[in-house]
């Protein structure tokens, strides 16, 4: 396994995402991962890719918005960025961020469930999870 973190761009697969579907897809990118998980049923179990791009969409809307995360890496903030004006255009994907990233920390999701056995960094996870829905609540 390569890189894997608590934080949103501290794995693989949400800067694949980021530097591939965001790069080249921008503010269509962002709502097919934010709508892949957010209008995912209870029933249905959201894999880790979908839950990984989800919540990397949500954290481009939380920095088109003017609620980006810390980073320490200019070059992700920098892609990160990329499409923000975009982004920002499209309101209503506040919304549907907030209902994705709901849907990607509920029990129901292989990144809960990963990280909810991951003993010494669950908490963690779940904090940077949260902190991620505050500041989208917060430009609401």
């Amino acid at each position: 396994m390569g890189a894997w973190g608590v934080g949103i761009f501290q794995d693989d697969s949400s800067v694949d995402w980021i530097e591939d579907a965001y790069a080249s897809g921008g503010p269509e990118a962002v709502r097919s991962a934010l709508e892949d998980a957010a209008n995912a049923s209870a029933g249905d179990y959201l894999e880790y890719d979908e839950g990984t791009a989800a919540r990397a969409a949500a954290e481009v809307v939380a920095s088109a918005f003017g609620a980006p995360p810390e980073l320490e890496d200019g070059d992700t903030m920098e892609t990160l960025m990329e499409h923000s004006e975009s982004v920002a255009e499209d309101d209503d994907l506040i919304a549907l961020a907030l209902r994705a990233i709901r849907r990607v920390a509920a029990e129901n999701s292989e990144l809960h469930d990963l990280w909810s056995k991951a003993e010494n960094t669950a908490n963690q996870w779940m904090t940077a999870t949260e902190g991620l829905e505050t500041r989208l609540r917060g430009i609401q």
